[in-house]
This record gives structure tokens, C-alpha cells and sequence, in this order.
């Protein structure tokens, strides 16, 4: 049996809200679920180059995101191997009505009840409380202090 190999890439706001996008009813696969960005990687692409592909894709951002962990496990019905890349940004979200919701959810909220695919409820649950996750946030310096 063939492994699906998936990128996700968190994308996280200095406040610590996380970008998501809804995918709807029309999505071939997971309809319904809030998913990171992110995909498919092709045969032979490079999975940071899959990041960077989708991201733009998806978003109209260009990303360079850190590897945070490579998940290797079973969504239903398939082997996986899923690569979690993360970055901090500052960037709006250019958004196509026709398309997918995509929002910067607050880091508070990521686990209040949404529906996710099974891949990026795997790797948020196990990322918003990791050290990595807290050193992309902002943290205030003396001026925004005074």
C-alpha cells in the first residue's frame, strides 16, 4: 500500500491565532473540516517545497517555514507520513470568496470543538503547547511596556 505523504504549515500570528481554512462541502476529501494549509506532496517533491507550493496556492503568502516534526502514523484507510512545518506571520490572507474560509483563529480557540481533518487535529493538539509554538509569539519589549 502506497504512504500518503501530506504537508501542513502552521502559519502563526504574533497574538498566537493560527491560520485555518474550512474545507467545504465541495472538497473531494474531509468535507466540513478545518484544516491547516497544506496537502498533497507530489511524487519526488521535496515536502518544504510542497510547503511553500501549497501555501502560496491556498493563501497568495510565500512562506519559508521551519520543520517542526514528521508524523508517520494511519489516516482512515491509508498509511501517512505527514511533515508539520510552522512560521510566524504577519500576513493578511488574500481571500476568494469562491474558495475556501480562511481566518487566523486565536491560539484559545484551537481546541474548542472544531471539526479538523485527521492530520492537523493530530499535529495542532500536540504543537499549541509545545516551547516551539510559544517562541513564534510576539513577546512585548520595554516600548510596548511604557
Amino acid at each position: 500500500m502506497t504512504t500518503l505523504r501530506i504537508v501542513l504549515v502552521a502559519l502563526v500570528h504574533p497574538d498566537g491565532a493560527v491560520l485555518l481554512r474550512m474545507r467545504d462541502e465541495q472538497s473531494v476529501t474531509r468535507s466540513n473540516r478545518w484544516s491547516l494549509p497544506g496537502g498533497a506532496v507530489e511524487t519526488g517533491e521535496d515536502p518544504r517545497d510542497a510547503g511553500r507550493r501549497l501555501v502560496a496556492a491556498q493563501t497568495g503568502i510565500t512562506v519559508e517555514a521551519e520543520l517542526i516534526g514528521i508524523w508517520n502514523g494511519f489516516l482512515p484507510g491509508v498509511p501517512a507520513e505527514v511533515y508539520f512545518y510552522a512560521v510566524p506571520s504577519t500576513a493578511t490572507v488574500v481571500v476568494n470568496p469562491a474558495d475556501f474560509t480562511s481566518e487566523f483563529v486565536p491560539g484559545a480557540d484551537l481546541q474548542s470543538g472544531r471539526t479538523f481533518t485527521p492530520a492537523t487535529g493530530y499535529v495542532l493538539a500536540r504543537f499549541a503547547d509545545k516551547p516551539r509554538y510559544q517562541s513564534l509569539l510576539r513577546r512585548p519589549d520595554a516600548d510596548d511596556l511604557a
